[in-house]
């Protein structure tokens, strides 16, 4: 029989939204369900099992609904078209019941009954984002290539150490809402907001498992993402260091080029005059220190706009809290 103490440790214990996409996964959205469900009855967790049916051209929903009865815990949310990992992301954290967010994947590549005890404890520690991070995972050369440069360019853009940034996590849900706007394909970036945001992170160290069915929507390499993954860790930084210091950016770069400008302007006028050659010779020259010249001036233009912007965005902020 438990002891009182043990009882009320159980009681004190957060609730928990899982929450999972899927899209074309009916060789293992089951046994997702099942060992998420065994992760909340073993460890004595209360919440909820949220799979996001992204539009699945499979079986994958009537197998959910065919199981709710005998998982309650279980809730189906489905979008009518195929939306992409961010927007279900944002779908189950929006419609979670709770403040606690476990946020996977439902291809069996994580085993959640192992790995939501662990992420948990490190929010118990006091972190508010707990990221797991594939210590055996064995793929090809160029896969581990790709991945590995990406990782590296993570960590020298924003300065942070983590190994593994697209994997399992759990957070509080606050996080999610304090952090910049998601936007498509973004989910795998969360971790790097949140930390640029002040937020204490977490790595945990969890094991990789092989798809039993199905395929990587990504393909075998991840070729189809890698343009526009690295595109967008451009767009991430700007927001992060110049979001709300737009002069910083474009003042420079205005201070550069209208320098540079100035300069091929000043040996123009040294040709002209001193050298005493035609200018008519130079024409390609001419052209290039007006273009250096106005561009360097738009962009301390587009600064003082973009500073005008933040400064109203901000007062407006200020007067809505």
């Amino acid at each position: 029989m438990k002891s009182s103490t043990e009882s009320s440790e159980l009681k004190a214990k957060p609730g928990i939204s899982i929450v999972a996409p899927a899209y074309n996964e009916q060789g293992c959205i089951e046994e997702f369900v099942t060992q998420a469900d065994l992760a909340f009855q073993e460890n004595g967790y209360s919440g909820e099992i949220i799979v996001i049916n992204d539009a699945s051209r499979d079986n994958t929903l009537p197998i959910l609904l065919s199981i709710q009865k005998k998982f309650p815990r279980l809730r189906v949310i489905s979008h009518r078209r195929n939306r992409g990992l961010t927007s279900s992301m944002m779908t189950g954290i929006e419609n979670a019941g709770h403040d606690t967010i476990f946020f996977t994947s439902s291809d069996l590549e994580s085993h959640t009954r192992e790995d939501l005890p662990k992420l948990i404890a490190a929010l118990d520690q006091g972190y508010d984002v707990a990221i797991g991070w594939r210590t055996n995972k064995r793929q090809g050369f160029l896969k581990t290539l790709l991945s590995k440069s990406f990782n590296a360019v993570v960590r020298l853009l924003f300065k942070v150490k983590f190994r593994d940034v697209g994997w399992v996590r759990a957070f509080r849900k606050e996080v999610y809402y304090n952090i910049e706007s998601m936007r498509s394909d973004w989910h795998r970036y969360f971790v790097i907001l949140a930390a640029q945001q002040g937020y204490k992170v977490k790595e945990v160290p969890l094991r990789f498992y092989h798809r039993k069915s199905g395929k990587s929507k990504y393909g075998r390499i991840g070729l189809k993402r890698i343009p526009g993954g690295f595109l967008d860790l451009l767009v991430i930084k700007f927001l992060i260091s110049f979001s709300k210091r737009p002069m910083r950016m474009f003042g420079t770069l205005g201070a550069f080029l209208t320098a540079l400008g100035s300069i091929c302007g000043l040996y123009v006028l040294y040709l002209n005059f001193v050298a005493l050659e035609a200018v008519g010779t130079r024409v390609p020259l001419v052209l290039l220190t007006v273009f250096l010249f106005l561009t360097g001036l738009q962009l301390f233009g587009l600064g003082f706009v973009s500073e005008l912007m933040v400064s109203h965005t901000e007062k407006q902020k200020r007067k809505n809290s």
